[in-house]
Parts: structure tokens; C-alpha cells; sequence
């Protein structure tokens, strides 16, 4: 999987260049603000009840640490874009927070120390994001929970069906991988199905598994439609995508899927 790693440092580019104006792309209304309600949602049921240890892997400028600092946990952010880093240190997270500015494959934390890792829509660009998961893993206190979501693969090539791009649809269906263009800058990323997910939790020891499909409603219609649901009702809007998500068999058609897994205690 090394062809990877020159994606992985292309995408710490494209943060760079979005890091100022990443947190508006998920306050403004649309679907991107109803879907990170909904993983904020999911990563709250996995919680410790009580003040515990929360590593964010890809921190990006530290939104969803402060959110977590906020209820008493102490979290440990992972980052390597200079410029997201720049914003974390602008929020002044405090005395609570530690920043890890390395690779999260790279980053040392001590073995059973934490109450749950948390990497949303970082894991995929690593050059070998098992390798991160076993790590993610081990950093666990026994009972504690990893959560991630990624891009899915099934979501990626029905929309370029859609679209008519039967030829790109293909390659992304053979290759596993996607990329994300940002300006002239492209990284490249894997791309998974609810059984790779599967896989990927269960051979880093992980138990209690699930997966579930978060923005369904992008590839069941598009995602212009999704987004004008959205703005138009987002209750409803968040109230169907629940429904959506609870059941397991839609996993693969969410836009993204958002997985968790428990070291066994």
C-alpha cells in the first residue's frame, strides 16, 4: 500500500490550503452540517461515562476536541497540516488538551491508557491504515472503543454511475481507491465496503463491531437534493437518516461509513 504515502502527504497540501475556512464547511446549513451531527451523535454513545482520556486522531483545528474538553475528558489531538495545527493553538484548548503534531501510524502514546480513539475521515489516507488500527488499538484500556468513518466505495461508484463516468466507476471498483480534488491538488484514499471495514476492526482484536451508513440519502438521490433536504427541514432530515443508519444492511450505501469496535475488556 505504499503507493499511498505521496496521497498522504498531498492531502496534508489540500488541508493547508482549506484549514482557514474548515469549520464553516460544517456550520453552515446543508448536509454536511446534518451529517456531523449525526457522527457526533454515534461517537457520544461511546463516551466514558465518566472524565476519561479521548485521542482524536486527525484533529484537524480541534472543533470536536473542544467539544469533548468541554465535558471534562482530556483529549490528545494527532495532526500533521501545519495550518490546521496553526488553528488548533488559536482555539487555546488548555491544560487538558496534548497536540501530537505526527502521523497518527507514527504518534507514541502509551499503551492502555485511553478510553476511546476517534479518527473521522482521517484513517483512509494513511499508506496503511491497518497498521494504525492495531495501534488505535493498543493504545485502548481494556472495555475501550475505537470509532472511524471513511468513504464508502459502493456510495463513490453509484454516484459515478449517476454521472455517467462508467470508466472512472470501474477503476474506483477494481483499484479500492478514491481521490479528493481541491483545487490542482488531488490525494488519493481508501475506499471501503462494510466487510473491509469489518475485517480491518476485527484484525486488530476488536470486538462488538458495527458499521452503519452515514448520509444514505447522498446515494439514494444526490447529493444536491440531500443538501436541500437538509436546509429544508433538518430535523426530518435528521430523523430519516437515523432510521437509515440503525439498520446495519444500509451500510454500504451511506456516503460515508462510521464503525466502531471494543478491545475486549
Amino acid at each position: 500500500m505504499s503507493e499511498l504515502v505521496s496521497s498522504w502527504r498531498e492531502s496534508i497540501e489540500v488541508y493547508d490550503a482549506i484549514a482557514a475556512d474548515y469549520d464553516g464547511l460544517f456550520t453552515a446549513p446543508g448536509y454536511r452540517h446534518s451529517y456531523d451531527r449525526l457522527a457526533g451523535e454515534y461517537v457520544s454513545r461511546l463516551l466514558p461515562a465518566e472524565p476519561g482520556v479521548i485521542v482524536d486522531a486527525g484533529c484537524g483545528t480541534g472543533r470536536w476536541s473542544s467539544q469533548w474538553l468541554a465535558l471534562g475528558h482530556r483529549v490528545i489531538g494527532i495532526e500533521q497540516s501545519p495550518q490546521m495545527i496553526a488553528q488548533v493553538h488559536k482555539r487555546k484548548l488548555g491544560d487538558r488538551f496534548c497536540l501530537i503534531e505526527d502521523s497518527m501510524d507514527k504518534a507514541v502514546i502509551t499503551p492502555g491508557s485511553v478510553d476511546l480513539v476517534v479518527a473521522l475521515g482521517s484513517l483512509h489516507y494513511l499508506a496503511d491504515p491497518g497498521l494504525a488500527m492495531r495501534r488505535f488499538a493498543e493504545w485502548l484500556k481494556p472495555g475501550g472503543w475505537v470509532c472511524v468513518y471513511t468513504d464508502s466505495l459502493a456510495a463513490l461508484v453509484l454516484e459515478l454511475l449517476r454521472l455517467g463516468k462508467q470508466e472512472e466507476a470501474l477503476l474506483r471498483l477494481k483499484t479500492r481507491r478514491g481521490v479528493w480534488l481541491q483545487g490542482d491538488t488531488t490525494a488519493e484514499l481508501h475506499l471501503y465496503d462494510r466487510e473491509a471495514m469489518e475485517n480491518l476492526f476485527r484484525s486488530a482484536g476488536l470486538i462488538d463491531i458495527a458499521c452503519s451508513g452515514l448520509l444514505v440519502t447522498a446515494s439514494a438521490w444526490d447529493k444536491a437534493r440531500s443538501a436541500e433536504a437538509a436546509i429544508a427541514d433538518e430535523e426530518a432530515f435528521l430523523d430519516l437518516e437515523r432510521t437509515l443508519m440503525a439498520d446495519p444492511a444500509m451500510a454500504d450505501a451511506g456516503k460515508h461509513i462510521i464503525a466502531r469496535g471494543r478491545r475486549p475488556a
